[in-house]
């Protein structure tokens, strides 16, 4: 059987993941015809001057959007480095929360459009029952 302690801390997280993931399901649906577009855009070997200003606007609105995602990644780094670990849970089920949390980001995850991944850096000290690092991984293909 769980830990009480544990299972609450993973209930927490869960949750926090759940509300970035519904933020990051609306940057994709926002980068994908910006995605989308800029392709089309780009594979035109004589592309007009309408064309140009075009790409221009597109590649804007896209780093619009990524100063949005990183600034939705500082949000979810903070909001789960409050959340405490109750002293009184169990050390070997807490031991495992570091993996479970590298999975949870996996399987939670939402993809980004072509060209972006995300993944994460965690770390917990079991001493202080406390999240120490998490860094959540944006790689961008442009």
């Amino acid at each position: 059987m769980s830990d009480l302690y544990v299972e609450s801390y993973k209930k927490s997280v869960t949750h926090i993941l759940d509300y970035w993931n519904k933020k990051l399901a609306d940057f994709a649906k926002q980068l994908e015809p910006i995605d989308d577009e800029l392709d089309d855009l780009n594979n035109n070997n004589k592309p007009s001057d309408d064309d140009k200003k075009r790409i221009a606007e597109l590649e804007k609105k896209r780093a619009d959007i990524r100063k949005q995602v990183e600034a939705a990644s500082m949000s979810l780094k903070v909001n789960l480095s409050v959340i405490d670990l109750d002293d009184k849970a169990n050390k070997t089920e807490a031991m495992k929360l570091p993996d479970w949390l590298k999975k949870i980001i996996k399987e939670k995850g939402l993809p980004l459009g072509k060209d972006v991944s995300i993944s994460a850096d965690v770390s917990f000290d079991f001493k202080a029952m406390k999240l120490t690092k998490f860094v959540p991984l944006l790689k961008w293909n442009f």
